[in-house]
């Protein structure tokens, strides 16, 4: 139970919803994301820090580039079925 409290609670913040949201097509770099759901590059980071301390993303690293997944696949589901409603 602890772990869907967390998620929820990740997925609360506007901007974590978003980046959550942009990432269920693919992995993205960090420096695309910004662009993508319209906030700064500082902001966005500092929600990419929280999502990943929950455990709902994964990064990889490739040079200087940091790209980021959806790690947990519940948080995926959550998604998907909160979007048909």
């Amino acid at each position: 139970m602890k772990d869907s409290i967390k998620i929820f609670k990740s997925l609360g913040a506007e901007t974590r919803y978003l980046i959550v949201e942009a990432l269920l097509s693919g992995e993205k770099c960090a420096c695309d994301l910004p662009k993508t759901i319209g906030r700064t590059q500082s902001n966005t980071s500092m929600h990419l820090a929280k999502l990943l301390e929950s455990g709902i993303l994964k990064q990889r690293r490739e040079g200087k580039c940091i790209f980021y997944s959806i790690k947990n696949e519940k948080v995926r589901k959550i998604i998907k079925i909160s979007e048909k409603t």
